[in-house]
């Protein structure tokens, strides 16, 4: 099971649903790992996936469903662990993406892009008004790799940077049009069902 889905986080079907299985979370990164195995969660693979931390995740599973255990052996272990800190040697969130230019890659800071579009392909705005092509499938990947307090998925095709909305209007049918800061310049679409969300998002 992914974590953070274009609609929220994977954590929100378990309060509407009796899961027994066992589960292994992927994600980019750890904040979640306690609430994961309080959620009948057996591995937390942190993206990229290693090919031997899969297996042994499916293996763990395997052993569970023969057996009728709920939690792999070591489990309590692992929770005490991770309740001291975040898993040593993982970045939190990415910090810069790799993007491809004139026949050439170039570095650029998560912190410097205002928002994320996709068309036909995925691109980034930066906001020095530069746009560039990124190699990615979804926006759902982005979503995993990049800071929830900082980036919103406006709607399917654009994750927006805080920093980067000048303003904000409301429409009689409750989405919200964002209007983005120069050089931009572009209006974004939040629907109605995501304009709460947003509007939590960005009061805090």
């Amino acid at each position: 099971m992914d974590i953070q889905l274009s609609d929220g986080v994977s954590f929100a079907l378990f309060e509407q649903y009796q899961i027994t299985c066992p589960v292994v979370f992927t994600t980019a990164y750890d904040e979640y790992a306690i609430k994961a195995f309080k959620v009948n969660g057996v591995d937390y693979l942190l993206k990229p996936i290693e090919n031997g931390d899969l297996k042994n995740a499916i293996d763990k599973c395997r052993v569970i469903v023969e057996s009728n255990n709920l939690y792999p052996s070591g489990i309590k272990d692992f929770l005490r662990s991770m309740a001291g800190g975040q898993l040593p040697g993982h970045a939190q969130y990415k910090e810069k993406f790799i993007v491809s230019t004139r026949n050439q890659w170039m570095p650029v800071s998560t912190k410097d892009i205002a928002a994320f579009l996709k068309d036909s392909v995925i691109y980034i705005h930066t906001f020095a008004g530069e746009k560039h092509y990124l190699d990615f499938q979804s926006m759902e990947e982005i979503e995993e790799l990049i800071n929830p307090g900082q980036f919103f998925r406006a709607n399917r095709q654009c994750i927006v940077n805080m920093d980067a909305v000048l303003s904000v209007k409301p429409q009689e049918n409750s989405k919200l049009i964002l209007t983005m800061k120069a050089p931009l310049k572009f209006e974004v679409d939040v629907s109605r069902e995501k304009a709460p969300m947003f509007r939590k998002w960005m009061d805090r």
